[in-house]
Parts: structure tokens; sequence; C-alpha cells
């Protein structure tokens, strides 16, 4: 009886470290996952310090939007409404694609292609 006891504790105490850790992770992991996307669209790309300052503008444009999706879905418990985060996402890809030269267009649509061929391979694995 003790045994089990003593291993119930080990499994919350874990259980609650697990939980700390991942909350104090988050913001930083989120912030990173928003560079590796923006990374991945724009690799090959070297962006002038305009249009690094104008790829800003358009994050933070689109940022309370993508947040307002999210929080909608955890708070209601329904999943995110796909079809508005895609409208959104295809928004900011096109604003950002404006502020590339052509030849930089010509990578940016080479490395989305890319990612899109990647997600309809992950999407049919899945399925």
């Amino acid at each position: 009886m003790k045994a089990i006891r003593v291993a119930m504790m080990a499994v919350a105490l874990s259980a609650a470290a697990t939980s700390v850790s991942s909350a104090q992770q988050q913001p930083e992991q989120a912030s990173q996952n928003g560079r590796r996307m923006g990374g991945m669209i724009l690799r090959g790309i070297t962006l002038t310090e305009a249009q690094k300052a104008q790829q800003k503008v358009i994050r933070e444009k689109y940022a309370p939007q993508l947040l307002a999706i999210r929080k909608d879905a955890q708070t209601s418990g329904t999943p995110m409404n796909q079809a508005k985060l895609n409208e959104i996402r295809a928004a900011q890809a096109a604003e950002l694609r404006a502020i590339l030269t052509a030849d930089q267009q010509v990578i940016y649509d080479r490395n989305l292609a890319e990612m899109r061929a990647r997600q309809a391979e992950r999407g049919a694995g899945q399925k």
C-alpha cells in the first residue's frame, strides 16, 4: 500500500514538473516556430533592412487575428476554423511576397510550393 502511494506521488510530481516546464517554454517555442516558418518560406532570400522592417509590420498585423482564432478554439473547445486560418495566412503570404523583388519572388514561390508539397504528404500520411 505504501509503495503504491509513493509511486502515485512520484507520478504526480513528475506531471507537475512537466507542466511547469512546458508552460515556461511556450513563449520561447512560439517565437521559434514563427522564425522557423519565416525561415522556411524565405530560405535562400536575403532581405534588405527595409524589407525586414516591412516583414515585421506584416507579421504584427496578422498575429492578433491568428491568435484570436487559436484562443477561440481553445476556449470553446472546438476545432480551429481552418478556412479562416488559411484565408489569413494567404493574405499574409501575399503581402510578404509583394515586398520582394522579382528574383526573390521566384525563390519564394519555389519555397512555398515545397512547403505545400510537404504538408500534402503529411496530410496524406495521416488519413
